[in-house]
């Protein structure tokens, strides 16, 4: 990868040199590993709690990844933290908006799973490409990183009236309500299939 960096309010940097900050043994791993693990308690994203996902990546993480990647080895770790949100307004880091801004840059991910990749890069100022055979995940990153552009406000809206409509529909299914309490915050769906007696199951 290649390109300009600038902070928010600044003009455009010179060109990412050969080697970058990611490189650099000052870049702050300690920091960026600890404000990860923040993402994997109570601060992380509310967006995680649709669909469990095995092997998700905290933001931050990738946000410091993909900006180390673009930056020189010179640059300040401090700066650097201070530039990907670490420290900021929020203990969950992910929630601060990155000061980083990088133009003319396209990052490809070519087993995008949950995400956690081209969303950072799009929120860096990037153009994100984002590659996934799951259907599920192709889903879920389509809700991501595509709808919310496209739709915006009325997007969130049209999930909060459909989720509403689905949450009814459960609690007055019988079946359902034998399973779970009145006052339930989270259902469990599964798909059960019954074999025919005495076939093997190949």
């Amino acid at each position: 990868m290649s390109g300009q960096s600038r902070l928010i309010g600044e003009s455009a940097g010179p060109r990412v040199p050969p080697k970058a900050f990611i490189e650099s043994y000052r870049f702050p791993w300690g920091e960026v590993s600890e404000a990860s693990a923040v993402e994997k308690g109570p601060g992380r994203p509310p967006h995680w709690e649709m669909v469990f996902w095995w092997t998700r990546k905290p933001l931050i993480s990738a946000r410091a990844i993909i900006a180390g990647c673009l930056l020189p080895e010179d640059t300040s770790p401090r700066a650097f933290l201070r530039g990907i949100g670490i420290g900021g307004r929020s203990k969950a880091a992910h929630n601060n908006p990155p000061l980083y801004r990088f133009d003319g840059v396209e990052l490809l991910d070519p087993f995008a799973g949950f995400g956690s990749i081209p969303l950072e890069t799009m929120r860096l100022g990037l153009k994100a490409t984002a590659v996934e055979l799951l259907p599920t995940a192709y889903v879920f990153l389509k809700a991501v990183l595509e709808y919310p552009a496209k739709y915006g406000r009325r997007l969130v809206e049209d999930v909060e009236r459909w989720g509403k409509w689905v949450t009814e529909r459960l609690r007055e299914d019988p079946l359902i309500r034998e399973l779970y309490d009145e006052d339930v915050a989270v259902y469990i769906g599964s798909w059960e299939i019954k074999y025919p007696a005495g076939k093997q199951c190949r």
